[in-house]
């Protein structure tokens, strides 16, 4: 009789603990919109982020890291944010807040100063991968998915056409999406009217005229209505699911949403 001596279970893969930034520079972009610049001795990862991509805010800062000698410390809350652009040149990041009410995040923007410190995840995560030979987007987004349709749009070849649909609060929240490479945006307004949020987008998805054959669709919003706005276009448009790009970033009853939802269910 032989005996099997079982396999010790793999290690747990170890995250890089959380990046130190220091407040540099706050910009109100419109009345709900905040733009945070930080900048950190080991943010080059941030060069290579795909359009599009994650990463962690941590708060608050002060209590981390750990003491030394202090173990299995737990870190401090986080919320996912995009890494809307980054100067490798002076490793400065930009971060956009979107003011939505009481939150540890934007409790923390609407009261940072210059100096303050921020932690940052170790580099950025996920992104939208431009299809190679692209040539027509449809852009389906709301207020929390403004920056990182930003970087979609920077990221297309020249020759792209992008239609693009913008969900936001009323007139004042209307903003350039990109410094560099020029789009108009149909705007959608939830107010006056309290239209409940992406529910426009949902109502302008499903009124959607014919695309080109070819189109891609970069669609990101709240959870159920992504899922909503990707299920009409498979049902109603015929369109090829390899074809459209989705992700939740936030949802209904959820403070803090996980930053993987691409509604691959």
């Amino acid at each position: 009789m032989s005996i099997t001596q079982a396999s010790p279970p793999p290690a747990k893969k170890q995250r890089p603990p959380p990046q130190s930034t220091v407040v540099t520079a706050i910009e109100k972009v419109t009345p709900l919109v905040t733009r945070i610049s930080v900048t950190g001795p080991d943010l080059a990862p941030f060069a290579q982020a795909k359009p599009g991509a994650h990463m962690k805010l941590f708060f608050p800062a002060g209590v981390w890291p750990p003491p030394e000698g202090v173990t299995n410390a737990p870190r401090p809350p986080s919320r996912t944010y995009t890494p809307r652009r980054f100067d490798a040149e002076k490793s400065r990041l930009e971060i956009e807040f979107v003011m939505h009410g009481a939150g540890i995040a934007s409790d923390w923007a609407a009261k940072a100063v210059v100096g303050d410190r921020l932690l940052v995840s170790a580099g950025p995560g996920g992104g939208y991968p431009v299809p190679e030979g692209i040539s027509n987007l449809v852009i389906i987004a709301d207020d929390t998915a403004l920056p990182a349709a930003g970087m979609v749009i920077e990221a297309l070849p020249h020759t792209c056409h992008v239609n693009v649909i913008c969900e936001i609060e009323n007139a004042g929240e209307e903003r350039v999406l990109s410094p560099i490479v020029a789009s108009k945006p149909q705007w959608l307004h939830r107010a006056p009217g309290a239209a409940k949020p992406a529910s426009l987008l949902q109502a302008a998805a499903a009124s959607l005229s014919e695309q080109p054959v070819g189109t891609y669709y970069w669609i990101a919003c709240e959870a159920a209505a992504m899922r909503s706005i990707r299920d009409n276009l498979f049902a109603r448009a015929g369109v090829d699911r390899k074809r459209v790009h989705t992700r939740g970033y936030w949802k209904y009853g959820d403070t803090n949403y996980p930053d993987h939802d691409y509604g691959e269910d």
